[in-house]
């Protein structure tokens, strides 16, 4: 007689854990749609139509550039939350906030709150000040929205040195929303056993995390000089 094998609810939870991952992967590796997203991708990367899309030169001074994108939103920008579609160079868009802290403002951004992704004017990739690769972004993304799975809010917010290539900060961008994708892939996949765009509306909904949102680092309240002593 063959006997029995007893499997542990360990094992088992280690078997599907190994399966869903490598079904994540694979969705990465071997799909061919790079900005040809579903209803499903659009609705929890937070890109609609009823957002304003604009495109901006990344090399400018910060005042250069908050004006840039006031004009283009057609609105002040000064201590508000401005919601926005980026528009990148190869035809993708990417769903950013900015919070321009001006001198009046008398709420301001606590950098505790972020994570804070830094490309240098020498193409270094910092992570919470740690050097990365670009390869290795997205994983870093999926980590932070994975392992603060409870909380609400999970923020990044992405600074780039002047000057600084326009493809290389475009990359980063692109790598932030893949880190996005693969966190929701594997929720959808743990979940509902479906890939993303097989989720029905009720599913999607679900599993939407509301308070996650890329930042755009150049409308931060710079620290000003302390006063001068007197003698």
């Amino acid at each position: 007689m063959r006997k029995k094998i007893k499997y542990s609810n360990n094992s088992v939870t280690v078997v599907i854990t190994f399966i869903t991952v490598f079904f994540v992967c694979c969705y990465f590796l071997f799909s061919n749609k790079k900005f040809k997203y579903c209803d499903t991708e659009n609705y929890l990367l937070g890109i609609h139509d009823s957002l304003p899309s604009i495109s901006i030169n990344y090399n400018q001074f910060r005042n250069e550039l908050l004006e840039e994108i006031s004009i283009k939103l057609k609105k002040e920008t000064c201590c508000e939350i401005n919601e926005f579609q980026l528009q990148l160079e190869n035809n993708e868009t990417i769903n950013v906030k900015l919070h321009n802290e001006c001198e009046s403002c008398q709420v301001y951004i606590n950098d505790r709150f972020y994570y804070r992704i830094l490309l240098t004017k020498d193409n270094q990739l910092l992570f919470q000040d740690r050097p990365i690769t670009l390869d290795s972004l997205s994983l870093n993304i999926y980590d932070c929205l994975k392992n603060e799975d409870l909380i609400d809010s999970v923020n990044f917010m992405f600074y780039w040195d002047k000057p600084s290539q326009k493809k290389g900060i475009e990359k980063v961008f692109l790598n932030i929303k893949k880190g996005y994708q693969l966190y929701y892939e594997e929720v959808g996949q743990q979940r509902f056993g479906k890939s993303l765009c097989k989720l029905s509306k009720t599913e999607f909904k679900a599993i939407k995390r509301e308070r996650s949102n890329i930042y755009l680092g150049v409308g931060e309240r710079k620290s000003l000089p302390p006063p001068p002593k007197n003698n």
